[in-house]
């Protein structure tokens, strides 16, 4: 992709706060020239893919507020954007003569007006291949693919679409079933989102190639020209969005007041072009906001920026911020700062264990969890919560909080004390401490257990029809709802210590719950059990005693209404 380019130029400070530290560049330039040059990929829903973006979702009535807070033109925000640039290239500091932390900041820009969106999907692409040469090795998902192929044939009515296996899929064949022996298939493992972004843009890519070359539509799948753009822009913006949204707007706002109407009619009555001389009245008026750019181009230290200045000064959503930090990055880009982000108090593992679970294929729980994203595509308000995830995780990874409602002692960790050393699934390693850290990996053994034990839950309890009283992945169910989940996964623990077993594959956990589960009626859950108001410390202790007791002898359901501790008292 050719595009013409745009160059910007500011004088500038710079200066470096540690001797190993990147160098930070401090300069002005006016809200509008901004938006021109930087990007602000975000976290959001595209026809139902997220994309890879960190920043949150633009919050409108919080642009306005600004907005309006800049009409004022004597109040001043001292806070300045943060930046960094997204490539080596298109940021230059130049110092001037006799003074090193004096000088000019080049930005060079390319102009994407006349890019069609086929280019400039074309060039996220190799922005991805770059980033993560893994990508063009490793698999796609030919179903994901096809999905997205057929789409396109119905949006824009293709007839001679061609579905091509990729190259890849040949050196897969080679290697066996590719699950184990190929590098980029480890190597992504755990990059579930990553790798299903970049295969949603191939597919795309596949749908704009089949048009007509004349055809040159805005948006493809959901997947728009703005949105692409933002991968592309030389700066990232790291922070502060609302702010620079805001001036933009003020700016544009002032344009339709009565000092705009009066420039624009002088200039009409001197033969000026009416847009152009808008976008002159604009560039005037535009309030000139602060910029601190860290020259790093690397996204391992933009996501870092972006979750620890947020996570300290204003706290998002545990469910967003374990989106953002581990699915907007590779593995290989993840590790250099991984430590850091744990010392600056960020649950890196807890928010890679359960944002895999929130997406893998095998998993019981992918796309049932609330993700902390926004809009008319965002969370559904009866997707389970993001912390409860984390609870239930907590019970398998940590062996921690397997207790049932009703009774004090924690399953979990007894069933630990006793049992996990015995595991095949940790017989390599020495002590207790050992074992169990081995065990509570972000991808350790205790993963497939969790998954297994809630798919069997799912495929025995649970119903596909969310108006159903059992139904899964709605949290208006009996059954998918922390109280349940939490009592069900309490009680198989403390089976597994009365009975003395360990779990030495996954094949273990199918036997034991058949035996755990002998004699239950699968419709335990799929009644009106006559409860409103379901997360209270009473309903909590009656459907743990309720469970508890009918699971240990199956003989007649409990009555419905006794779920209810009022009405069953």
């Amino acid at each position: 992709m050719n595009a013409k380019t745009m160059t910007y130029t500011y004088p500038a400070h710079i200066t470096q706060q540690t001797p190993s530290g990147k160098p930070l560049v401090f300069f002005a330039a006016p809200a509008t020239e901004i938006d021109q040059w930087v990007g602000v990929p975000q976290r959001s829903r595209l026809e139902d893919e997220e994309t890879i973006g960190f920043q949150r979702q633009e919050n409108k009535t919080r642009i306005k507020e600004l907005s309006s807070f800049y009409h004022d033109e004597r109040n001043i925000v001292q806070n300045p954007l943060l930046a960094a640039p997204q490539g080596e290239t298109s940021v230059k500091f130049t110092p001037l003569d006799g003074s090193a932390d004096f000088g000019t900041l080049e930005i060079v820009s390319p102009d994407f007006s006349e890019s069609s969106l086929l280019a400039l999907m074309s060039r996220v692409v190799e922005r991805l291949e770059a980033r993560v040469p893994e990508l063009k090795e490793a698999p796609l998902d030919q179903e994901r693919l096809s999905s997205i192929m057929e789409r396109g044939r119905k949006e824009h009515g293709i007839d001679d679409l061609v579905e091509e296996d990729d190259d890849d899929d040949d050196s897969v064949e080679e290697n066996g079933n590719g699950s184990g022996d190929d590098a980029a298939s480890v190597l992504l493992t755990d990059e579930t989102h990553l790798i299903d972004f970049y295969t949603e843009l191939k597919g795309r890519v596949r749908v704009l190639e089949a048009l007509d070359p004349d055809k040159k539509p805005e948006r493809i799948l959901g997947f728009d020209r703005a949105a692409m753009i933002s991968y592309l822009k030389p700066i990232m913006l790291v922070d502060g969005q609302h702010r620079l949204k805001g001036a933009v707007l003020a700016a544009e706002s002032r344009a339709e007041g009565g000092d705009g109407e009066a420039f624009l009619l002088e200039a009409a009555e001197e033969g000026k072009d009416p847009a152009q001389a808008k976008a002159e009245f604009i560039a005037k008026h535009a309030r000139r906001l602060p910029v601190s750019l860290l020259m790093d181009p690397n996204p391992s230290e933009h996501v870092f920026q972006f979750v620890v200045v947020n996570q300290k000064a204003t706290p998002m959503g545990k469910a967003l911020l374990g989106t953002i930090v581990s699915t907007s990055l590779s593995k290989e880009e993840l590790d250099p700062v991984a430590q850091r982000l744990k010392d600056a108090g960020i649950k890196l593992d807890d928010s890679q264990a359960i944002a895999y679970l929130t997406r893998a294929d095998d998993s019981p729980f992918k796309n049932c969890v609330q993700t902390g994203i926004t809009g008319p595509a965002g969370d559904r308000s009866t997707a389970l919560q993001w912390p409860v995830l984390k609870g239930l995780v907590g019970i398998f990874r940590e062996l921690s909080g397997g207790k049932l409602y009703s009774e004090p002692t924690d399953w979990a960790r007894a069933w630990s004390k006793y049992h996990l050393d015995e595991s095949a699934l940790v017989a390599a390693f020495e002590t207790h401490d050992e074992k169990l850290a081995e065990w509570a990996r972000p991808d350790g053994p205790w993963r497939a257990i969790f998954i297994r034990f809630y798919t069997i839950i799912k495929e025995k309890f649970g119903a596909d029809d969310p108006e159903a009283s059992n139904a899964w992945g709605t949290t208006n169910s009996n059954l998918f709802n922390k109280i349940s989940l939490t009592i069900l996964a309490a009680d198989y623990f403390e089976f597994l210590r009365l009975q003395k077993r360990t779990l030495n594959s996954v094949d273990d956990v199918n036997a034991t719950m058949e035996s755990w589960l002998e004699g239950v009626n699968l419709a335990y859950f799929n009644r009106n059990w006559k409860v409103e108001k379901k997360d209270t410390p009473a309903v909590r202790r009656r459907w743990a005693s309720l469970w508890h007791s009918y699971r240990k002898n199956p003989e007649s359901l409990p009555k419905e209404g006794l779920f209810n501790p009022v009405a069953g008292a």
